[in-house]
């Protein structure tokens, strides 16, 4: 009997699955949305690292060395909202060929209780993310959400990333993920978008959101600092959590006085781009301000998306499902 415990061990490894390992480096957000026939926010319940004779574990071009620091991980997710695809299931288990040695840089880091999009493909009947190890599930800001802002004549990308702009009504309104690294994974918004976006945010009348928001356009500097003006001490506090060490007093006035430094000559050369020289339009040093209105009035005449006239309040918007459009006065009522 002992004779056939080697082969049947053999045959343990040969009748599971086949998991090949897809860790492109290379692969675009487009591509890896290309690859998806399943993409939705989901809540993770439970991962774990299933053991080695369930699978049958192909890696492609990984060396010998390598090959025993590649694991295969299942996650079980609740199913909270499918943006494209059907999925009758509430909670489906999905399948990432996973690193566990060391390394740096962005890979599909999770914890329970996270919410997170996830994009999906079926290979030889279990769902997989469409890259392995590497970034292709994204932390969800908000939430939860029933749907999309906008229709399907915009780009998914740009959808998600409005998404998570948004904050739904609720008792407990917060920016659940305060990283914002993958707050537009697909890089569908420019800088002056986001900008506008955070600003409305840091009105909202939710601590959790407006303390995060402002966090946000302080860490940008290029003068996006006037929420700073508009909190209370107490609110002031708050910056440091999350593990933040940003923003204090005098880190915005350091801030504040480096920008004051040089003129707005120098920082309209600086920018160069477009895009940061409508920054500039709405900055919170009104010399500053003044100056640059009247030079991008001068260069760019027919392009009204800035901060002037330099006497009012910097443009703000907010998420609705006709998308982001202008916030005037404080956060609107529901």
């Amino acid at each position: 009997m002992v004779r056939f415990l080697p082969a049947f061990a053999l045959l343990l490894c040969g009748c599971g699955p086949t998991v090949t390992l897809h860790s492109s480096p290379k692969m675009s957000s487009d591509e890896m949305l290309d690859r998806a026939s399943l993409v939705f926010v989901g809540v993770i319940q439970e991962q774990l690292y299933e053991r080695w004779p369930s699978f049958r574990l192909v890696l492609p071009q990984a060396n010998s060395q390598d090959r025993q620091y590649w694991r295969v991980l299942r996650r079980k997710v609740r199913v909270e909202t499918v943006l494209r695809g059907t999925e009758p299931h509430d909670i489906i288990d999905l399948y990432e060929v996973f690193w566990v040695g060391g390394a740096s840089g962005s890979w599909n880091g999770t914890e329970v209780g996270d919410r997170d999009l996830f994009l999906l493909n079926k290979e030889r009947g279990l769902y997989r993310v469409v890259r392995d190890w590497r970034r292709s599930i994204f932390p969800i800001t908000t939430g939860p959400h029933e749907r999309l802002p906008l229709d399907d004549s915009h780009s998914l990308w740009e959808r998600i990333a409005l998404m998570n702009f948004s904050i739904p009504a609720s008792a407990r309104e917060k920016i659940t993920y305060p990283y914002f690294s993958y707050i537009d994974p697909g890089w569908r918004l420019n800088q002056w978008r986001k900008v506008k976006l955070w600003r409305g945010l840091a009105r909202h009348p939710s601590r959790a959101v407006r303390i995060p928001a402002c966090r946000a356009l302080l860490l940008m500097s290029w003068g996006q600092d006037e929420c700073w003006d508009s909190l209370s001490d107490e609110d002031r506090g708050h910056f440091y959590d999350s593990g933040f060490t940003c923003c204090s007093a005098a880190d915005v006035e350091n801030a504040r006085r480096d920008f004051k430094s040089r003129s707005a000559g120098f920082w309209w050369e600086h920018a160069e781009e477009r895009e940061m020289r409508r920054l500039l339009t709405a900055s919170s040093d009104a010399e500053l301000r003044t100056e640059s209105c009247r030079r991008w009035e001068r260069q760019y005449p027919d392009d009204h998306d800035n901060g002037c006239p330099a006497n009012r309040p910097p443009p703000a918007t907010i998420v609705t499902q006709n998308g982001d459009v202008p916030l005037i006065g404080d956060w609107p009522r529901e």
